[in-house]
């Protein structure tokens, strides 16, 4: 076990020479140099396999085997393990979530460091008012003897980031803590980390998102290909600075406007059937409150091919529920009417929505939407093994082929068609999700949080794509909690506060402002959104842009 450091305020909080470590052979660290002062926050960015995870995982002790010097507060250190860096002060928030899916908020949060009570029993009551003092922290509303496989993946992340303040850290690593956040729970976020900063407490704050890095880091580190690229005071850098470090090159502004649509104009007796049709979807709430007796309300809305409509809305608003619902994922009870090209389709399972033409890229990629040990041929084929099999075999040589021009059409960054899925970066798995369901030819492609944990390199690519698929006349539903990203790619955006839709704007509406008050409880509701179901819609509240 090692023993308590001494306490020198001159040094660095957490300081790391020359790093290198590989995998394989392969060098993924190359005599990287980093360090963060105390009630500093500092940003570490790069692009997805550039090596920021791995650094931190050696700062917290999950990597013991590497070359280089860590020290803290000055005096050199080298970790047995995660708990020699937790008794050194390290608390790590990892991107991938690091859970017990059955236990409660409270025993995750205190798993392996339990509170007892005489002689040797779990003092469960303590816990549960110790967890629910940290959730207040935090302004989540979550009980803490809930199971976290009950909470979506936002929340759970909520409870990954107690976790780590339970353990009153001098020195705490962030990895991407906000890329399933909303925006009003990302901004608690920032305020707490800016409150511990202003106690002492050392950040390390690993993000993709651009305006966060500028709003709260002091110094930012840029690495690429595993190796140092710059540190640089964030006052002193801009942007585009930035995304040339990280990348190697130009990257083309990935949050500019979509540019206005090249569709010509058609009259109301020429227009095309909505490719998505939906009216008054509900779903029923398992745990029935007086404010939510339901978690999708009356929701209307439809998308034309080649456009793309946004979702926004806090955490909780029904977004992801409201792209399940219409994928037949959700077992709740749920009502309304879909039509796809105008014909009314009855959707009770995944199988029926793929089989209307529907396909859904889910939130939680790892979890929902790849086999992360088989290979990227498998995954790709996933959706249409049946298509791909004769008397009952499925036909190596065509499932290869399909992965082949998957990974040709979506630039995937691969070895071959036999890596496995889990090896690939963020990004490229996203693309192997996005792949799997294209091979479908689908007519309406649900996306939720579509570039959530990938870097702007790969960011860049999957707008293009979206992009892309609008052009040739899919009809696209995004789902995003980053505002830059509805901006950039919609059309039009829909805006849920609570299960219910609460304003429907066009592009040259689009505000930020406006679209976090409509999304806001107790803020504004379009005029239209503010009739009973009894009393029609107006037209122009509900009906796509014309688009050949």
């Amino acid at each position: 076990m090692s023993r308590p450091l001494p306490v020198d305020a001159t040094a660095a909080a957490l300081a790391l020479r020359g790093i290198r470590k590989s995998f394989g052979g392969v060098p993924v660290l190359k005599g990287v140099d980093f360090s963060v002062e105390l009630g500093e926050i500092h940003a570490l960015m790069g692009e997805n396999g550039a090596g920021k995870s791995t650094l931190m995982k050696i700062a917290g002790g999950i990597y013991n085997e590497y070359e280089g010097e860590i020290s803290i507060l000055g005096t050199p250190v080298r970790f047995e393990g995660p708990r020699d860096a937790t008794r050194h002060g390290i608390a790590v928030i990892h991107q991938e979530l690091n859970l017990v899916p059955e236990m409660t908020v409270a025993e995750n949060i205190f798993l392996g460091r339990e509170k007892l009570r005489p002689p040797w029993f779990v003092d469960t009551k303590s816990q549960a008012r110790a967890a629910a003092k940290l959730l207040e922290s935090l302004n989540f509303q979550a009980s803490a003897t809930a199971a976290v496989g009950t909470l979506r993946v936002g929340e759970q992340q909520l409870v990954e980031i107690a976790k780590a303040l339970s353990l009153n850290a001098r020195i705490l690593i962030m990895d991407e803590p906000t890329s399933a956040l909303s925006v009003g729970d990302a901004q608690r976020l920032h305020a707490l980390m800016r409150r511990l900063a202003a106690e002492g407490v050392a950040i390390v704050y690993i993000s993709h998102r651009m305006e966060e890095i500028f709003d709260l880091a002091r110094t930012v580190t840029v690495l690429r290909d595993g190796a140092l690229a710059a540190t640089l005071p964030t006052a002193q850098t801009s942007r585009r600075q930035l995304i040339q470090l990280m990348v190697g090159r130009e990257v083309q502004e990935f949050f500019a406007a979509k540019a206005p649509s090249t569709h010509l104009p058609v009259t109301p007796a020429r227009a095309p059937a909505s490719a998505l049709s939906v009216r008054g979807i509900w779903l029923a709430n398992p745990r029935p409150t007086a404010t939510r007796p339901r978690l999708l309300d009356d929701i209307d809305l439809d998308v034309a091919p080649g456009e793309v409509l946004g979702l926004a809305g806090l955490m909780g608003a029904g977004r992801s529920e409201l792209l399940e619902t219409l994928f037949g994922v959700r077992t709740e009870d749920w009502g309304g009417q879909i039509r796809i090209g105008g014909v009314p389709v009855a959707i009770r399972s995944p199988v029926d929505a793929k089989r209307a033409g529907l396909a859904l890229v889910s939130e939680d990629r790892k979890r929902d939407g790849l086999m992360l040990d088989a290979a990227l041929d498998l995954n790709v084929a996933l959706t249409v093994l049946p298509t791909l099999a004769r008397f009952g075999f499925v036909r190596r040589r065509r499932q290869v082929a399909l992965a082949v021009d998957t990974i040709n059409k979506l630039a995937i960054r691969a070895r071959g068609p036999e890596q496995i899925a889990g090896t690939l970066s963020g990004g490229n798995q996203q693309k192997v999700v996005v792949g799997k369901w294209l091979a479908t030819t689908p007519r309406i492609l649900l996306l939720d949080e579509p570039t959530r944990g990938i870097d702007v390199g790969a960011k860049a690519e999957i707008y293009h794509l979206i992009r892309e698929l609008s052009a040739r006349g899919l009809a696209i539903v995004v789902a995003s909690s980053e505002m830059p990203e509805l901006l950039a790619l919609s059309d039009r955006i829909l805006v849920l506060r609570e299960g219910r839709a609460t304003a429907l704007l066009r592009r040259e509406e689009f505000a930020p402002d406006a679209i976090l008050d409509y999304a806001s409880p107790g803020g504004d509701v379009q005029e239209a959104f503010r009739l009973t179901r009894s009393t029609a819609m107006p037209s122009e509240a509900i009906a796509p842009p014309n688009m050949a």
